[in-house]
């Protein structure tokens, strides 16, 4: 996993995000990417950009206000539509 901080302890949630901005006039959506990158690297938590999405680890609380971040992020003046898709893996 690519590393924002210190390997998370036991007892952290997982989360699985993917976000895509929709509705633009235009296919390049690079701002939008970078922004999330931004995010990401400066989030304070683990995290794996694969193919499908991004695999983070935290804290249920912090997972899931990162994710509001995330999809809140990519909205912009082209961009007035996203759909973000979520999936958790919490064990306790």
């Amino acid at each position: 996993m690519s590393e924002c901080s210190e390997v998370q302890s036991d007892g952290k949630a997982r989360m699985e995000i993917a976000v895509y901005p929709l509705g633009t006039d235009n296919p390049i959506i690079s701002r939008e990417v970078s922004a999330i990158f931004d995010v990401l690297e400066t989030c304070g938590l683990s995290y794996d950009i694969t193919v499908m999405g991004t695999i983070i680890e935290g804290t249920p609380d912090e997972i899931f206000a990162l994710a509001r971040k995330l999809h809140e992020i990519v909205f912009s003046e082209k961009v007035k539509r996203v759909l973000t898709v979520i999936k958790i893996d919490d064990r306790r």
